[in-house]
């Protein structure tokens, strides 16, 4: 039993920081993609 929840214990921060990571990796990404849409929604209207 307690194997088990030292386990758990290391792998909780594991996933938070993987999680962190991936918003970080997402965020530029959909920063670039919205404004390239609004560029090409700008660009189409004017």
């Amino acid at each position: 039993m307690a194997h088990g929840t030292t386990d758990k214990e290391f792998k909780d921060p594991y996933n938070v920081f993987y999680f962190i990571g991936l918003l970080l990796a997402l965020v530029p990404a959909t920063l670039v993609a919205s404004l390239t849409m609004y560029k090409v929604l700008s660009g189409g209207h004017f």
